[in-house]
């Protein structure tokens, strides 16, 4: 009889164990159906969202080109900065999101978003920035091109995304059929609620084991990715050093002088340059530039730049053919962008010629005159291997002060107009003393402002040689300055 009845006990505990094990199996089945459902979506809403940022940093970017291309005033272009800066990482999150909801398609059409947005960043949003307003409207009308282009490729990761939601929405009907189903089932193994609770008590201790153990990982990883940082930066910092320009020429009618501060923020590690080369018959050959981008690959393009415009300079010195040639190089080779002045200096004749690559203008400051921006110059070196870049000669008189710089000399702030008329005021300041003319004009602009961006000065004096001595510049008042340099940006502003 005791063998009867452990017959049935070993059924019944036999059959126990198969619907515990049935319900515990299905139990976890259904909560990756529920958790895959959950989780693809908020993926799907979170790539929908990002679709219709990429959307509206897109018409940000064509607003502001529009608009500066239209009135020519800066201050126009602050929605294409702000969705230049977020139309990249916004493209680049939805690749990680289509990557993760496996849509093959999706992904295709982002990146071809990418590259039509780039296009349209080179061929058209650059020539109209710095082109002048010569076709304008082909210009346009191949941009629009662009952009339907652009908000096709969105439409159809909209599209997938769609269809994907559509299908995690089927999936989560199905599960809860089965939570339904499951739920009756365990109403029968109610007995074994306290077994179970243990056994998930354990789990969540393995889990909770596992995140420390994660956290962990991820601290290291940390770690050893700010040592990396670290040593990229000592390296970029070691190739600026190495390439800054040391030593600069001394002629008996030019007195030169330049300075150069890196950026006060860590991440950003700067190409710009300057250089200084003397020529026969007491003439200087001066250069300045900046390269886009920062890191080890912009001091690397920074040299590149600096070695193909001193050896195409000793070819033939005229500034417009050294740029011809050095863009027509930088364009085989796929290098980036980079702005860059070349100025000949004939220091006897007090002349000179310069031409500029998409670089911010040089101030010329004469004796008893206010400081003044020159005329601008061609697109920047890298875009297009076509560009022409023309070459203005200028002739000034003894005392007269030539000044090169960077952008980061009047980008600090977002107010443009501001940084220009402190440079200009910086250069009438600084024209007192010709030996510490580039460090006077750094200090009057930076001691009550932020290093933001890598900069680079250079100052060209011509000394009055028949006299043996320096020109006495008269400066105007201050309070006669306020109102000409005022004046003296807003005709910059319409002339770009």
């Amino acid at each position: 009889m005791t063998r009867r009845l452990l017959t049935p006990l070993g059924l019944t505990l036999t059959f126990l164990l198969l619907v515990v094990s049935v319900l515990i199996g299905g139990g976890f089945y259904i909560r990756s159906l529920l958790a895959d459902s959950i989780s693809n979506g908020e993926r799907v809403r979170a790539a929908r969202i990002l679709v219709s940022d990429a959307l509206q940093a897109q018409i940000d970017e064509e607003t502001g080109v529009r608009g500066y291309a239209s009135a020519r005033d800066p201050v126009l272009l602050e929605p294409y900065y702000q969705g230049r800066a977020m139309l990249s990482p916004t493209l680049s999150r939805m690749r990680v999101l289509s990557t993760t909801l496996q849509l093959a398609g999706a992904q295709r059409s982002i990146d071809d978003a990418a590259a039509t947005n780039h296009q349209w960043l080179r061929q058209i949003a650059t020539p109209m920035l710095y082109g002048g307003r010569r076709h304008a409207h082909v210009l346009q009308l191949h941009g629009k091109i662009l952009i339907d282009r652009f908000r096709a490729d969105m439409r159809d990761v909209d599209g997938a995304l769609a269809a994907r939601e559509v299908q995690g929405d089927e999936h989560a009907q199905r599960a809860i059929i089965w939570v339904d189903s499951f739920a009756i089932a365990a109403v029968l193994t109610i007995v074994l609620a306290a077994a179970i609770f243990t056994v998930e008590q354990y789990r969540l201790g393995l889990r909770l084991e596992k995140e420390r153990e994660r956290a962990e990982v991820q601290r290291r990883e940390s770690a050893e990715m700010r040592a990396a940082y670290q040593t990229e930066k000592r390296i970029a910092d070691t190739l600026q050093e190495a390439f800054a320009q040391r030593v600069l020429p001394q002629l008996p009618a030019l007195r030169l002088s330049a300075t150069y501060e890196p950026a006060s923020e860590e991440a950003k590690i700067g190409g710009d340059w300057y250089d200084a080369l003397q020529l026969p018959h007491d003439r200087v050959l001066v250069v300045i530039g900046d390269v886009a981008g920062h890191g080890i690959e912009a001091a690397v393009a920074m040299n590149l730049a600096r070695q193909l415009l001193t050896s195409c300079a000793l070819v033939d010195p005229n500034p417009g053919s050294v740029l011809q040639r050095v863009n027509a190089q930088l364009n085989g080779d796929a290098a980036p962008m980079i702005t860059a002045i070349v100025a000949l200096v004939e220091a006897g004749k007090q002349e000179f010629a310069y031409a500029i690559a998409g670089h911010p203008a040089p101030v010329l400051l004469e004796p008893g005159s206010h400081a003044r921006f020159l005329e601008s110059g061609s697109l920047p070196l890298g875009v297009d291997p076509d560009t022409r870049y023309e070459t203005r000669r200028m002739k000034t008189v003894p005392g007269a002060t030539l000044v090169l710089y960077t952008d980061g000399v009047i980008e600090h702030s977002r107010d443009l107009f501001t940084g220009e008329r402190l440079l200009l005021h910086a250069v009438e300041t600084a024209a007192r003393d010709p030996a510490q003319c580039a460090e006077s004009i750094r200090n009057g602009i930076f001691d009550h402002h932020k290093v933001a961006d890598d900069i680079a000065i250079l100052a060209i004096h011509f000394v009055n040689a028949a006299a043996g001595m320096e020109v006495d510049e008269t400066l105007p008042r201050s309070a006669e300055r306020k109102g000409d340099l005022g004046h003296q940006v807003d005709v910059r502003a319409a002339s770009v």
